[in-house]
């Protein structure tokens, strides 16, 4: 269940007014400055440590379908035109037409939800925007679509893509949600209630108009059970909660989009969910929630859909000013499909609540595993820099537990941070084969924390906190090789404690053996302790 934890309720719209007035944020309409110069029109081919298909644009036919053509008219002082039909009946004639080009042109256009179809290629031109309405009933009727992990009907999303084959959003215009008016369910309603909805039939889960249950804001593009998809050079603004929502999807390009959700609560930017063989690259994001996010499912009923996310390239990026909690590429909540062979490389994270962020609990099962993390660098980071957290909405959570291994991390830079490193397992699964590499910590106030893991190894990783440098509590197979410890208090930089805790090497760097503090009942013998070969 979706509780209303300290952390869920940071994303209120109070919390984030309460922000606001303190300038901690910076306000909406603030260009994000691109760390990685022009983007590239060619896209380089994937070069992932596992097995995936390299990824193409979808192609269309050349034929262009203007909406002007099709009655659409702009808004012109008070009148409020809707495009809607008109948009519609572009698409249904280019799809009869075997494929093309849908223009919005130049200007300023009201429009309702806007269903593609498959072989069609929206096209915003430079200085279009499309304001969506702020009538909630352009947004019936409702659709099938997947909310926080759970399968609904719900309010169609500004744009809705289902079974649908070659499509594209494409262009340099803007696309803004006008969310304010959806964000205000957020205070009144909270979150919907999960557990509760996937203990009854899929047609009972409708939160549209005249359910017993409102409250439930779309995303604002949705992508469900299609293939070949491109989003590219548009922007997004003010979205109700999360922007591009890929669900049951693959074969997926999203590069060069702007998304600005930051007073948005859960305005996550890109979601990956149960979907595969999925590019993402170039973006500019400054979100009210996570940035790029990988999710497969919530509890149950995704354990039984067990479709996982898997095949993610997510590189060239940058996060600012990524609020409520959030991270700069985030794995969870919501694991139960599963998550599987992502890599992301060349990332900017400044202002961020959190950096590299894995987040589930009990009760998701699954298996996240093969993920690699390289090449980030971290400025003022609000929480953590590099967090796994095993109790997302707290240790009283029940069911089956997630499995997490093969996580890599190298070459990061983290620079101002509250706590610089938290890893911490479940007590009945332990996090395993886990390395940083390359890892260099400035300006912490606490440095890293290691709860529960077996088989980790920390190589040329230098961190400088306030507090100790470093905890170990209940790891086994620990590795450090040429780590090197500063922190301001006394005594070492490096403290084992937990009655499981054993097996922790030593080799290179500053910390020396003799001055390892050790907790109640931890021997110095897990210390480097010798390994002669098992005889059986």
């Amino acid at each position: 269940m979706h509780l209303s934890t300290p952390e869920h309720r940071r994303g209120s719209l109070g919390r984030l007014r309460a922000w606001l007035v303190a300038g901690v944020l910076a306000a909406t309409s603030l260009p994000l400055a691109a760390q990685m110069g022009p983007v590239p029109q060619e896209i380089a081919p994937l070069s992932p440590p596992f097995e995936m298909p390299q990824l193409k644009r979808p192609t269309f036919p050349d034929r262009t379908f203007n909406i002007r053509d099709f009655g659409a008219s702009e808004m012109t002082g008070d009148r409020r035109n809707q495009i809607t039909d008109a948009v519609h009946q572009a698409i249904d004639a280019a799809h009869s037409a075997g494929g093309g080009r849908v223009v919005i042109p130049k200007g300023k256009w009201l429009s309702g939800s806007l269903h593609l179809k498959s072989n069609i290629n929206l096209h915003l031109e430079e200085g279009a925007e499309v304001l969506f309405s702020t009538d909630k009933d352009d947004y019936l009727p409702v659709v099938h679509q997947r909310h926080e992990g759970v399968e609904a009907y719900n309010y169609a999303p500004m744009i809705y893509a289902a079974n649908v084959k070659n499509v594209a959003i494409t262009g340099k215009g803007l696309l803004n949600a006008q969310g304010d008016h959806w964000w205000e369910w957020f205070e009144e309603y909270g979150p919907p209630p999960r557990g509760i909805a996937t203990q009854v039939p899929l047609s009972r889960r409708d939160w549209g108009k005249g359910a017993e249950k409102e409250g439930m804001r779309p995303s604002f593009m949705v992508f469900w059970e299609s293939e070949d998809i491109l989003v590219e050079g548009v922007k997004l603004l003010d979205s109700p909660m999360w922007n591009v929502h890929l669900i049951y999807s693959e074969n997926i390009i999203v590069r060069d989009v702007r998304i600005d959700s930051l007073r948005a609560p859960n305005g996550d930017g890109v979601v990956v969910d149960s979907s595969k063989n999925v590019l993402i690259e170039y973006n500019h994001f400054q979100t009210g929630d996570d940035a790029v996010v990988l999710k497969s499912g919530f509890n149950e009923e995704a354990l039984e859909i067990n479709i996982p996310t898997e095949n993610v390239v997510v590189r060239h990026f940058e996060a600012k000013n990524v609020r409520t909690g959030s991270g700069g590429v985030v794995f969870g909540s919501e694991t139960s499909g599963g998550i599987r062979n992502v890599y992301v490389h060349d990332a900017y994270f400044d202002g961020a609540d959190r950096g590299i962020r894995f987040k589930t609990e009990r009760g998701r099962g699954n298996v996240i595993e093969n993920i690699f993390v390289r090449d980030v660098v971290m400025k003022n980071i609000t929480y953590e820099a590099i967090n796994f957290n095993s109790f997302y909405t707290g240790p009283e959570a029940m069911g089956v537990a997630p499995t997490a291994r093969n996580i890599h991390i190298s070459d990061v830079s983290i620079d101002g941070v509250p706590t610089a490193i938290s890893l911490i397992g479940l007590p009945e699964k332990w996090v395993e084969d886990v390395t940083l590499t390359n890892v260099t910590v400035k300006n912490a106030e606490m440095g890293a924390r290691i709860v529960r893991m077996k088989n980790l190894t920390l190589e040329n990783v230098s961190i400088e906190s306030d507090s100790l440098a470093m905890t170990i509590d209940d790891a086994y197979e620990v590795h450090l090789n040429n780590v090197s410890l500063t922190d301001n208090v006394s005594g070492g930089p490096l403290r084992v404690e937990g009655r499981y805790s054993g097996a922790i090497f030593i080799d290179g760097g500053n910390i020396e053996e003799d001055e390892v503090q050790l907790g109640s009942g931890v021997s110095e013998e897990v210390i480097n302790p010798d390994t002669p070969p098992q005889v059986w």
